[in-house]
């Protein structure tokens, strides 16, 4: 057992004794160097991949939610845009009644009295002519 471990000893050792060169140094840092900077921009990738997915989710949730909020809103807009034409077109309706019953109310009695103008004026020549008929076989003597 002491045959062992003094070996053991003396193979751990020897290694010790050896020597690494600027060169080495440099190789081992670049490639711990680069095989650390390559697990980061994997696990960098990873995040931004994940985070992507989350975000592409997120989005796409709240753009089924804002088109359904839309739909509802434009569908009560046009609910209510319906209504009020409904009623402008009562207002409008009732304008037109309104002027059709002020232009009677003011034609009609203008119709009436120029009706009974007209008459009294054909009355009033023939009681002219009817006058002047009289008078006409009053001043011719019998």
């Amino acid at each position: 057992m002491k045959t062992v471990t003094i070996l053991s000893l003396l193979l751990l050792a020897s290694s010790a004794f050896g020597e690494l060169t600027k060169e080495d140094l440099r190789t081992i840092v670049k490639e711990e160097g680069t095989a650390s900077e390559k697990r980061t921009r994997e696990y960098i990738d990873l995040k931004i991949d994940a985070l992507d997915k989350s975000l592409n989710a997120r989005i796409d949730a709240l753009d089924k939610s804002l088109n359904a909020r839309i739909d509802a809103v434009d569908k009560s807009l046009n609910t209510r845009m319906d209504a009020v034409d409904k009623k402008l077109d009562w207002v409008w309706y009732m304008i037109i009644a309104l002027i059709g019953l002020i232009t009677a109310a003011i034609a009609v009695p203008q119709i009436i009295i120029a009706y009974r103008d007209r008459g009294q004026k054909e009355m009033q020549i023939q009681i002219d002519q009817l006058r002047e008929k009289i008078e006409a076989l009053q001043s011719t003597p019998s």
